[in-house]
This record gives C-alpha cells, sequence and structure tokens, in this order.
C-alpha cells in the first residue's frame, strides 16, 4: 500500500541549515526553495523515511517536510490542516500519516495587515524587547510588543493555547481517520515538559482531556530532551547540558545538527515501524 508521511513543525523539524554556497551568495532564508536540496536529506524527517523504506510493503515510501523555521504553533495547525486537505483528495486516509513537533508554546501569530501587506507574522515575546529586534518595528509596533508583553504574555494564555491547539489538531486528524503522532521539540524557556507541569489553564475537563490524548499519541520525551538524556547515557551531560562539541547541537547551542536528527529519526522509527 501507498503510504505518505506529513510532517510539520519549526525548525527542529525543517532544519536550521543553509547551503554554504548559498549563504556565501547572500541567501538567508532556510525555507527558500533553493535551499531544499541541501537541507531536506540532513533532518529527520527525510532519515526516518529512508528508515521505514526498508519495511516490505513500504518501499515507495513519501514525505512531505512541509515545517518551516521559525514558525509558531498557530502556523502548524494552519499547514497541516491544509496539506491534509489536500492529501485527502489524492489519498485514502489510511494511507497518510501525521508527525507534528510542537514549537516553544509562547511563540504567537497575529495577521499584519499594514500599508497593503497582509501576511502572518510570528511574534517572539521572550525576544522582542531585544534592541536589534525592536528596532525593526514600527514605533506603533514596538509600543504594541511592550504592552502585550507586559500586560498580555503569560503561561495561562499560552499554555491554554497550546492545549487547545493540541486538542484541535488531534479530533481533526481522527475525525478524518488518520494516523498521527505528537511530540514537542523544544521549550524557548526553561519550564519543563507538559508531562510533569502543573497546568494552568481555565478548564479542568479540558486539562484532562489533552493528557488523555498525549497517553495515547505523544512521545513521552521532547526532541531536545531527548538528546540531553542521551548525552547523559554516554556519561556527557551530567550536568544536564548539551555542548556543541559531541556533535549533536549547533555550534549556538540552539538547534540540533545532522547527527541528532538521525538518532531522533531512529527513535521515531522504533515506534512506527509496526504501525504503519
Amino acid at each position: 500500500m501507498k503510504k505518505i508521511i506529513l510532517c510539520d513543525g519549526d525548525s527542529w523539524t525543517a532544519g536550521d541549515i543553509i547551503d554554504p554556497e548559498l549563504e556565501k551568495a547572500g541567501l538567508t532564508y532556510i525555507n527558500d526553495p533553493k535551499n531544499d536540496k541541501y537541507r531536506l536529506p540532513k533532518v529527520w524527517p527525510h532519515k526516518l523515511g529512508k528508515l521505514l523504506s526498508i519495511i516490505p510493503g513500504l518501499e515507495d515510501i513519501e514525505v512531505w517536510n512541509t515545517a518551516v523555521a521559525g514558525c509558531s504553533n498557530d502556523a502548524i495547525v494552519r499547514r497541516v490542516v491544509e496539506n491534509t486537505f489536500k492529501l485527502l483528495d489524492d489519498y485514502k486516509p489510511e494511507e497518510i500519516f501525521v508527525i507534528v513537533g510542537w514549537s516553544s508554546p509562547e511563540r504567537k501569530d497575529f495577521h499584519y495587515d499594514y500599508d497593503g501587506v497582509k501576511k502572518w507574522e510570528t511574534f517572539y515575546p521572550h525576544a522582542i524587547l531585544d534592541p536589534e529586534q525592536l528596532g525593526r518595528r514600527t514605533k506603533d509596533q514596538q509600543e504594541f510588543y511592550k504592552s502585550y508583553v507586559k500586560y498580555y504574555w503569560n503561561e495561562e494564555e499560552y499554555f491554554s493555547r497550546y492545549i487547545h491547539n493540541n486538542l484541535y489538531l488531534h479530533y481533526f486528524l481522527k475525525g478524518n481517520n488518520i494516523q498521527h503522532m505528537f511530540f514537542d521539540a523544544f521549550y524557548q524557556t526553561e519550564f519543563g515538559h507538559h508531562h510533569n507541569y502543573e497546568m494552568r489553564t481555565d478548564g479542568v475537563a479540558t486539562e484532562h482531556k489533552f493528557l488523555e490524548i498525549t497517553k495515547d499519541i505523544y512521545k513521552n520525551t521532547s526532541f531536545k530532551n531527548f538528546m540531553i538524556d542521551y548525552r547523559s547515557g554516554i556519561g556527557k551531560a551530567s550536568d544536564r547540558r548539551y555542548d556543541f562539541k559531541e556533535g549533536l547541537f549547533s555550534k549556538d547551542n540552539s538547534h540540533p545538527s545532522e547527527k541528532a536528527h538521525h538518532l531522533w529519526a531512529e527513535e521515531l522509527y522504533k515506534d512506527l515501524k509496526d504501525e504503519l
């Protein structure tokens, strides 16, 4: 049976990798189509597809990596829904499997509509007060961002939104009879993993429903924590800090290396080899 895997997420799925030759020529956008040939084979969706293709019956497995570096969970939901509808035009539900690597919850999208420019823009509250970041904005935007961080950026808001993103996408995929797996890529701030974090939402029933789906379709660790624990297992991370010298993270300690992507693909393969 033909099988297609739709993968979406942020840079931990898209890859934070630019072809050095293109970078020398001035290309800076990771998701530029010119960079796909260099970037996509180096990240876990492509590597997972290669591992799964050795299973009898999955030789023709196809992988769509629609992740976008720097995006929010709001954007991930929009893309997965749109691409799922596209796939259902050509594939049966049982031929589709969706994997989502959620981004850090506090990122938020606003629809930008100014002077004829209309687009979704991702807001990074943790970094927006950095002078360089703020200097790129109009005066009105700067005032809005400062007010947002001061009054509206809090765990209650972004965890509630994160939970509802999870529930909406889970039940959307389930309603279309599409198998799926979710995992957390990383957290921007160090508040821990949702399995051991006290959720701060208005609805206890909603929280319980979220915890129910984590038992069924969620990896029990984030990509980042998996790599930290991997280093601990080889005696390299007793202080639970990651270090690019081990070849698992980039030099700025912010993204997984190609080696880390391969290890994560192997980890996901263990979960999927008997499901597909």
